[in-house]
């Protein structure tokens, strides 16, 4: 791997990965409140309360990822994540009750914590030192990217072809998840845990206080 160049397999597989977890999400945003609503005959609290369901695994799962991944291996936690996501975006092709959609919603938010958490963490590690900063900004564009498509697919889908083609369509979503990471199997000093770790919970597995300055800017 040269040392400056940015533009590698490992980062654009952690890239793309990263841009097929985000789509699934933006696209459920727009179009599962539509399902909800005219396929499973439900109101606009329903609708939201899937939505919620997502947060409320996202939530809680998040401040647990860091800790997670940094104690496994990161590459195979990366594929447990995606064959989660895939196996959850095929379930929304059977669920035909409310409580369904709301049940993989939740889970939907915990792996989609792990797997984006994962995947931001081995892009950082196989970018140059030098050149960390941009490479980072690079990675961010994927989520934005997705940001600004997948609505956009998400209601195109559901207009022309309905419910099911889109979670056929999220399911493809998810394998090439898998496949973009996991196409290649990256060094050990990039995807297994480094250094001994302490037993236990402690704040600095949830807080670095070196963060706290560019956390409040943002």
């Amino acid at each position: 791997m040269s040392e400056n160049k940015i533009w590698t397999r490992e980062f654009v597989g952690m890239g793309l990965t990263n841009f097929f977890y985000f789509m699934s999400q933006y696209i459920l945003i727009a179009a599962l409140p539509v399902f909800i609503m005219d396929d499973l005959g439900k109101g606009q609290w329903e609708a939201g309360m899937a939505m919620t369901c997502f947060q409320i695994g996202t939530v809680l799962c998040r401040p647990l990822a860091g800790r997670i991944i940094d104690g496994v291996n990161k590459q195979k936690l990366l594929l447990g994540a995606s064959f989660l996501f895939f196996l959850l975006m095929a379930g929304f092709y059977f669920a035909s009750s409310l409580h369904a959609v709301w049940f993989l919603r939740l889970v939907h938010g915990a792996v989609f914590a792990l797997g984006t958490t994962a995947s931001a963490a081995m892009a950082a590690l196989v970018l140059p030192r030098r050149r960390k900063g941009e490479g980072i900004g690079y990675f961010a564009v994927c989520g934005n990217m997705a940001m600004v498509i997948g609505p956009l697919v998400g209601l195109l889908i559901m207009d022309y072809l309905g419910a099911h083609p889109l979670f056929i369509f999220l399911a493809l979503l998810a394998l090439g998840a898998i496949v973009a990471g996991n196409g290649k199997k990256l060094p050990d000093e990039t995807i297994l845990p480094g250094g001994k770790r302490q037993k236990g919970f402690h704040i600095s597995d949830f807080i670095e206080k070196r963060a706290l300055p560019s956390v409040i800017l943002v």
